[in-house]
Formats: C-alpha cells, structure tokens, sequence
C-alpha cells in the first residue's frame, strides 16, 4: 500500500506561495459531536480565489474559500474532516476548548466583558450552542476575551475560520478584532469587525494566516477577541461560533511533518517483507530488521533540536508526535551505540548523532538536575511538569552506556549530567521505595512508588544504587511478592523470610501448575525483560532474576499458544488504534502479575525481540511467524496486531522501537549494551546485589 506522500509535499511546498499555506496541530483530531449548515458566502471575500481541496484518493477539486464551511457535510461535524482543527464549536457549552484551553477575561476587566452560552448555534445545530461576550466600555477602553491554544503547531494550515455576528457595535464606537501569540509572545491582530456586520445573523470571516506575518504558527499559545471602544463609550453583544484552522487533507498532521527529518513514503513495506521471510539465516534476519528499525530514530526526530519523537502512525489516518520523553532520548542514545556495533552505521555518524543529542540535553529545563516529562521537540518546552523517577533511570542508564562507547568530550559531558542527579530525592524513607515522581506543581512526590522488584524500575533502583544515592537496603526492601495485607493480590504467596543485614523480607513466590515464578505487577513482557537491554540478569542472577526471566517468557509463550490458542505469543504494554483515535494500553497475563493487566489479544513484536536474551529459538521463531502478517513497514515492526480479527495498528513507538534494535545487538554482539554498562563502575558497584540472591531455595 503506498502512502501518498505526494499528497503532502504538494502543500508543504506551495505554503511558500503566495496563497501562504499554514496550519495544524499536534497529531489528527478525535471526532466530536456537532452539525452544519453552509452560511452564504459573503460578498466582501473576492470570488475568483480558490484553493485545491484533495479527497481520500488523491482527486483534486475547486473550493471556493468563502465555501470553506460548506466542504462538510451539514450533517458532520467540522472535526469530521481531517482539513480542520477545530478550537472550538461551543457544542459542550463549557468555558473550555477543544483543545483543552480555557476561555477567560482579561484580568480586572471581568465587569467590563462577561461571557455566556446561547443555543444560536452557527451551523444550526439543535443541541449545538455559541459563546456570547457582553461587553460595556468607556470611551478609548479595550478589553479581551481569550483562549489557551495549548502550543498548537498549525504550520501547514491556510486559514482562521470564524463564524460571528455582532449587535450594537457601530463602526463609530468600537471595533472587534481576532489576535494569535505565539511561544515567544509574538502577537498579531487583525480587524473584524466589517466582517461579522456585514448581515444581520452569522458571517463567515475567513482569515488567511499570511496575515499574521511575523506570529511563529509552530507554535501558537493564544486566539484572543479584542474589544477597542473609540471616542465613545461602546456597549453591546459579539457572538462568536464554528473557530477553526484550515488547511490541506491531515492538516495537524502535515504541520508537525514539516519539522521532521523525514517520515515513511510506504504504510506496508511488502519487498522488504518478503524479503526477510525468504532469509534463511537467523543472523541475517534479525540484522536486516535491526537496520530498518534504526531508521526510526534518524528519521522521527525534530530537525532543529534532533530529538526523536514519542511516536507517529501511518496509513489512512496518519499522525506525528510533536513530543518526547526522557526515556525516549534514552533508546535513541543507546540505539546509536547499537547500530554502530551492528555495522550498518559508521562510527563517525553515530558520534556526531550522540552529540546533537547531548549539547539539546545542556539546554532542557531540568529539575535538581532531573529531566521532566514531556518535552515539546520544537522548542523544548515542558508539556507536563513532572519529573519521573523511571524515565530518569532510564536516561541515566543511557548516559552510563553512552560514557564508556565514547570517552573523551561526550564522556565528560554524559558525567557532568548524571553527577547533577541525586535518587535519593525520590526515596520515601518510610517504605525505602522510590516514589513514581515529583510534581513540581504541587511541590511534592507522588504517594504512589515503584515498590515490585519485578518492574522495569529495577534497572533503575541498580543504578542508583551503584551511583551512590542509595543504600542496598533500598534493594532488599522491594517486594519479591505482593504482602500480606494485599489480599486481593493474584494468588497467596508462597515462601519465607529472609535476612540481609538490617532489612527483613519475605522471598516469595507464585506458581503457575507445578512451576515456580516471582510476579511482576502487570505479567507483562516490559516489566520482566526491559532491565535486560543493559542488565546481564542471565549471567550475574542465574538463581535470581536471571532464572526468572527464562521462566516467565516460557509461561507467556505457552499461555498465548497454548491457553489461548494464539498462532504467536507476545503481551506486553502497546498500543492500538480504530480510525482516528488510538490509546496505549497495559496488557499482560493476569496470572503472572500480582494485579495483572488484561489480555485482550493484543500481540506486539517487541516482546519477541526483549525475549532474545531468554528463549532465543522461540524468540526468532516467534519473528518469523510475525512477518507473515503485513504488518511491516520502513522502519521494521508495526506497533501490534490484535486477534482474533489480525487488525495491525500501523503505529511506531520510539519505546517499542527501543526495545527491539537494542536486544538485537546484545543477542548477535555477545551483550554489547550490557557489557557498557558493567564495566562503568556504577555496574560494577551493583553488580553483587544480582548475585546474592536464590529466589527458589528451599
């Protein structure tokens, strides 16, 4: 299936026109309720401009732009068509956008602009409603009514849609006018008040976003209505209904494509495909997949700041993320050590990659040296302020690998990072378990902790110890299994106390027929196996962990293929998607977890790739029974595919991407990652916490 990438570069180019192409948004919007009728165009606007409007297949058709309401049908909603992003339609009649921004007065100003509903819905919506201002000025006075555009990327759209209408606002008295801000504060207006007087009821005034010269429209933070009362004191009404940004088919979409290195020309890569089911040697296989994996991490990333993005969807609804994680800068980084040790990208180029990564790190905002979660790939900003304890171990893992693959200036700078950090601000001393994160909103760490042994924070709990932050009996204080008191847990536990040194813990475990296991919280394949990417469990924890992780790879394997009778096995946290809307989901074997998340058929590769290090057989005959379904693009493993009904969901995680290049170079390079990791001297220090431990022993 080809993507119609020709569908896209026409209007990337032709924005630099004299049409001025603009618009967007962060990724596709979901749909949402409202009806239209199509408001006669106004005379005002020139009757001979038109722009291409392009369907599902690619056709061309004229379009009038004072028809630009009229292109949906009056029965949809605007957001059913992919060409708007809608900021708001007032349909839910709450002070509150589509956009998740709120609608305000300007401070001190609250008794001069009050706003209300009013079931005059301008596309003629029964349960459709508009927002009102009600404004009442002394003579020279302004006032403004605004909204939240949330860092709205609208790059690619061509125009701002409004439908308004105005009672009592003489041209001699006021003027109403429409303003956008920018990140950096860059405000432009424009006059509007010709436009929604020129009938009596709703106008349309349809705004080219060239004439907001000057506004950044990568990232918009504000839409305001400006009230200005001239040499006489002005009073009356302004309704305003149906804003939206317009632009080409995708129009978020295509404004967040436009700063990205680069995006897959294909949804289904069926050559490559084929090719690798007729590959023979398992070597061979699993470097090809490696290779085309890569391909993520050079191509998903922000060209100014070369941060790789959270994700991105093709096919018939296709999506970018304009945002990263800290976990996320993590894999790139040691995905580069993986792809320079697996050949296929030269030394050269996998230091110079390293270091655009690093020198954006100096510049991101941190907290104690922490890095926060999420940060907007365009201009670093902070989407969320909230430093995640796991993320951090997760980059401060990479920063270990990443100082031993390249000594001299990224070594120094890798140090100079991780000697910022101090775990020991997320330690609850009470329980000696890290806390999930601190908010900085609210000025405190989360009452929730990463508290299971068996979770992917282990890595993290390792590290921190071996760096010094934290005390072993942080180690010994995890829970082997759920306590006592959990009576809800999956299963009683079996075992017994053990001491080590001044901390007392139980070594349980479950059981599963006659087989013994120590539980993760969810029974998912990312909790057991993701600490492997850089841990040699196998190795140094062959009684412990190590053991485990063959053990519970062998029960998930034959609770797919044989409990559920999947034809390949894989449960792990993924993602899924139906039309426009996706949603990452938690998903497991219940009886594996000691809450378990559900099982709802959903098979993802990467699980596959993490067992290399466990059932290496089985892993790769997993894989290659996974390439009989299309479910394999540029950049090598779709997201997941779902049985019964074998729905793939065309979707790549930098995560999941993540956790399939890394195995693969530790399995075909004798444990490259984790032998960087083991020989840095936080490894080394941690390192006898793996071996001290017999989770079966009698």
């Amino acid at each position: 299936m080809k993507f119609p990438r020709e569908r896209f570069s026409g209007f990337l180019n032709s924005r630099r026109s004299a049409l001025c192409f603009f618009a967007a948004a962060l990724f596709i919007a979901a749909v949402l309720p409202a009806q239209s009728f199509a408001a006669p165009e106004k005379k005002s606007k020139p009757s001979g401009i038109i722009v291409q409007q392009i369907g599902p297949a690619g056709e061309e058709a004229p379009l009038d732009i004072g028809s630009i309401y009229k292109s949906v049908p009056p029965d949809k909603p605007l957001q059913f068509s992919t060409r708007f992003r809608v900021v708001d339609d007032f349909s839910t009649k709450e002070l509150k956008n589509r956009l998740g921004g709120s609608w305000s007065v300007e401070t001190g100003k609250e008794k001069r602009v009050t706003l209300e509903f009013k079931k005059d819905d301008a596309r003629g919506t029964r349960s459709g409603a508009s927002l009102w201002a009600r404004y009442n000025l002394k003579s020279k006075e302004t006032a403004v009514f605004e909204t939240s555009l949330d860092k709205l990327d609208m790059s690619a759209a061509q125009y701002l849609a409004i439908q308004c209408q105005t009672q009592s606002l003489a041209a001699s008295k006021g003027r109403f006018r429409v303003s956008l801000t920018d990140w950096a504060g860059k405000t432009v207006e424009r006059d509007i008040t010709d436009a929604c007087s020129a009938k009596e009821g709703w106008n349309e005034e349809i705004l080219p976003l060239s004439v907001f010269r000057g506004v950044d429209l990568n990232q918009l933070n504000t839409l305001s209505f400006n009230f200005v009362a001239r040499g006489k004191n002005a009073a009356g009404k302004v309704g305003v209904d149906e804003i939206a940004f317009f632009g080409p088919p995708e129009v978020g979409f295509e404004s967040v494509l436009d700063n990205m290195k680069g995006f897959p020309l294909e949804t289904l890569d069926e050559s490559r495909r084929k090719e690798l089911l007729g590959t023979a040697n398992d070597k061979e296989l699993l470097l090809k997949i490696a290779k085309d994996t890569w391909r993520y991490f050079e191509d998903a990333a922000d060209k100014k700041n070369n941060l790789v993005i959270d994700h991105i969807k093709t096919g018939d609804f296709p999506l970018a993320a304009a945002y990263t994680s800290p976990t996320n800068i993590a894999l790139d980084l040691m995905g580069a050590v993986a792809a320079r040790e697996l050949g296929f990208l030269s030394p050269e180029a996998a230091t110079q990659h390293v270091e655009k990564v690093m020198a954006t790190l100096k510049k991101m905002k941190t907290w104690k040296g922490f890095f926060l979660n999420f940060y907007e790939t365009y201009q670093l900003g902070v989407s969320r302020s909230f430093a995640s304890s796991v993320d951090n171990g997760w980059i401060a893992i990479a920063l270990v690998v990443v100082r031993q693959a390249f000594p001299g200036e990224i070594a120094r700078d890798a140090t100079a990072i991780l000697d910022k950090m101090d775990f020991e601000d997320f330690l609850d001393p009470d329980s000696n378990h890290l806390a999930i994160g601190y908010d900085l909103e609210r000025q405190g760490p989360t009452p929730y902790h990463y508290g299971m042994l068996v979770t992917e924070a282990r890595a993290m709990s390792l590290l921190a110890i071996g760096k010094g932050d934290l005390s072993e009996a942080h180690w010994w204080s995890l829970y082997r299994v759920g306590p006592e008191s959990w009576d809800w847990q999956s299963q009683k536990p079996q075992g017994k106390k053990i001491e080590r040194g001044s901390v007392s813990y139980f070594q349980g475990y479950y059981k599963d027929g006659k087989q013994k296991f120590v539980p993760s919280w969810g029974g998912s394949f990312f909790e057991f196996l993701m600490p492997t990417l850089v841990i040699n469990e196998k190795k140094f924890a062959p009684k412990g962990l190590g053991m485990n992780d063959k053990i519970v790879t062998e029960l998930q394997r034959d609770y797919a293929l044989t409990e559920k009778k999947y034809p390949v096995w894989g449960i792990s946290p993924s993602s899924t998607a139906d039309g426009r809307r996706w949603q990452y989901g938690e998903y497991g074997v219940k009886k594996l977890g000691v809450k378990g998340y559900p099982d709802r058929g959903v098979i993802t590769p990467h699980a596959s790739f993490l067992a290399l290090e466990t059932l290496p057989k089985d892993a790769i005959k997993n894989i290659r029974k996974l390439l009989t379904y299309k479910m394999y693009g540029e950049y090598g493993f779709y997201d997941t595919v779902t049985f019964p009904s074998e729905r793939v969901n065309t979707q790549y995680l930098a995560l999941d991407q993540g956790m399939e290049l890394i195995p693969i170079a530790n399995y075909l390079k004798n444990g490259v990652i984790q032998e960087y990791f083991h020989k840095d001297p936080y490894g080394k220090k941690a390192q006898k916490l793996l071996e001290q431990e017999d989770f079966f022993k009698n």
